[in-house]
């Protein structure tokens, strides 16, 4: 290690300092290249409204769950929403409000750009070239998107300055990063300041909205966010040192996640759109037939046969409400389906015991009726779409039946629920450690129940994945009420399905949802827990998480290019616009 703050002018990270000051300067280049090509200012438009959000999403979240400090996730929120409700409170804060927060913003960078000077100063000279190339890298979408916000919410002049101020940072942390930056950059205060600021920075980003963009800026647009993300996983899988909360562990869960449920949503895609073609009205019909209790019990014998889990059920649910379909039968069925699958069933026997399996199909039968009854007897059912738009009077093919379904499912149906389903597998892959701690299994009874059914809503698991998960639990001493309530909530409910029902029925139905959902599963957990006690269960000596298979592999790919080309055809903010609507975000 060096032993003063210029004794590595001469080694191989002057390079590596000298481009990071580069790419810095890249934003304003690109802008100015961009003003004598029309086309190509969506790019940097798409490119800057992704970079920031991701930057902060894997520079903080990854880390803090990993490591159990959740002080750090509340000072993003708090970053996040400190402005919203001071905008909320009038419409003339809107615009001071925003510049504040940009100017916070632009204070963690600041800081985090003179770290990243100090760890050029600091990194052995033995050490791989990838870490240095990684903090090179994600300088270029910092430089083009701080020069895009601060140009445009102020004037070409501060972002001259804003990107003068990081460029001195830098190279104040390179000259003195060997004497302060250890110390400064593991203080608690620092990140939770820059966890605050880099909060308020990203509503700055997500509240830019600007005038309405034309088709073909809006898939230019979506070009630039695919080059971010193309950007931030090379900077953040190249940089990391994949540690147990890092950013590449995380980036490891998800596509493990991802590929497990990639199989089942191009399924239920396909289901989706051949619903929309080819379900006869009177199947409709037949699930309006008789009062609440009645559809719910047909929408959840509709929804036994259908081999999806959670992560597909969300656009069946969506192409039923379409149909016209009853809300009651509609939501036992997006209850049932994921719960009760044969696959689950078949593997409960072995893994749970057949006195935990037959509980579990009991009470998520009984579940999936209360819920559908309850909950989806008093929304109001939507207007029926027609079974066919054509030519009044002609007779459809089946073949073009199959490319309207088709051109339905892998369009339509994409474009309203894809973000919710990227959205649920990364809130899935955030909390996935803490399933695996072992105080979890240490737990009272009750607390366990109650635990349980809360920790079901994040995990976005189906239910054939989360059998072996709660057997390991209940190996180790976990109650068999509080495995089942895992087992109703885990596979039903998620961000995305909550998403759905709030965009299809409103916040207070999504609301409802959850509440009854996860009182059903706390009641039925303690009842069981009450009346049987301790049940049997197979011995389980490790869970051993296999890599995913061709078919997954395969399958993610296929899946991955429906939701880049959702991106491309709608843009960025049309695509999180889905989000903002569903959480009642939107302006």
């Amino acid at each position: 290690m060096p032993s003063g703050p210029n004794s590595r002018a001469d080694t191989f990270d002057m390079p590596y300092l000298i481009a990071s000051l580069g790419a810095l300067a890249a934003g304003p280049l690109l802008h100015a290249g961009a003003g004598h090509r029309r086309g190509f200012a969506p790019v940097l438009d798409g490119l800057s409204r992704t970079a920031i959000p991701g930057l902060v999403f894997l520079a903080f979240v990854p880390a803090a769950v990993g490591e159990g400090d959740w002080f750090i996730l509340l000072a993003l929120a708090a970053g996040f929403l400190i402005p919203v409700a001071i905008e909320r409170t009038s419409r003339r804060a809107t615009r001071p409000t925003h510049r504040l927060a940009l100017l916070a913003g632009l204070s963690g960078f600041v800081v985090h750009t003179g770290l990243d000077g100090a760890v050029l100063a600091t990194v052995p000279l033995d050490a791989a070239p990838s870490f240095p190339m990684a903090i090179v890298l994600h300088r270029l979408p910092v430089g083009v998107a701080v020069w895009w916000l601060v140009a445009r919410e102020i004037d070409r002049r501060a972002g001259i300055a804003a990107l003068g101020a990081l460029m001195l940072a830098t190279v104040g942390g390179y000259l003195f990063g060997v004497l302060v930056g250890g110390a400064v950059s593991d203080s608690p205060a620092l990140t939770l300041y820059q966890a605050v600021v880099a909060g308020s920075l990203v509503h700055v980003v997500v509240h830019q909205h600007g005038a309405a963009a034309s088709p073909a800026d809006r898939r230019r647009e979506g070009w630039g966010a695919i080059l971010a993300l193309t950007l931030l996983l090379a900077v953040f899988v190249i940089g990391s040192d994949a540690d147990a909360g890092g950013p590449a562990a995380f980036v490891s869960r998800l596509y493990v996640l991802s590929a497990e449920s990639a199989p089942a949503l191009l399924l239920a895609y396909l289901f989706a759109g051949l619903l929309s073609a080819f379900l006869p009205q009177r199947s409709v019909r037949w699930m309006e037939k008789g009062g609440g209790v009645s559809q719910s019990v047909r929408g959840m014998a509709i929804g036994l046969p259908f081999p999806i889990c959670s992560c597909g059920v969300v656009p069946l649910y969506r192409s039923l409400i379409q149909r016209g379909a009853p809300p009651a039968a509609a939501m036992a069925f997006l209850v049932a389906t994921p719960e009760l699958g044969l696959d689950a069933v078949l593997l409960s026997i072995p893994l749970l015991g057949p006195q935990v399996t037959v509980l579990r199909l009991v009470t998520a039968a009984l579940v999936a009726m209360l819920v559908g009854w309850w909950v989806g007897g008093r929304l109001k059912k939507a207007e029926r779409a027609d079974e066919w738009v054509g030519v009044p009077g002609e007779t459809p093919s089946v073949g073009r039946r199959l490319v309207a379904a088709l051109r339905t499912g892998t369009g339509d149906v994409v474009d309203h629920t894809a973000p919710w389903i990227v959205l649920g597998l990364g809130v899935a892959a955030l909390v996935t450690p803490f399933l695996e701690s072992g105080w979890l299994g240490s737990l009272p009874p009750v607390a366990d129940v109650f635990l349980f059914a809360l920790l079901g809503f994040p995990t976005y698991v189906c239910a054939a994945s989360a059998t072996p998960l709660v057997a390991a639990f209940l190996a180790t001493g976990l109650s068999p009420g509080a495995g089942i309530a895992f087992l109703i909530t885990g596979p039903a409910t998620n961000i995305s399905t909550l998403g759905l029902v709030s965009s299809l029925h409103g916040r207070r139905a999504a609301i409802a949802f959850a509440l009854v959902m996860v009182t059903l599963a706390v009641t039925s957990g303690i009842a069981i827990n009450t009346a049987f006690g301790a049940l049997s269960v197979p011995s389980l000596a490790t869970l051993i998480e296999e890599a995913p298979s061709l078919l997954q592999q395969g399958s993610l790919v296929l899946l991955a290019a429906l939701f880049l080309r959702s991106v491309v055809r709608r843009g960025p903010r049309a695509f999180a616009g889905e989000l903002r609507e569903g959480l009642g975000w939107a302006h």
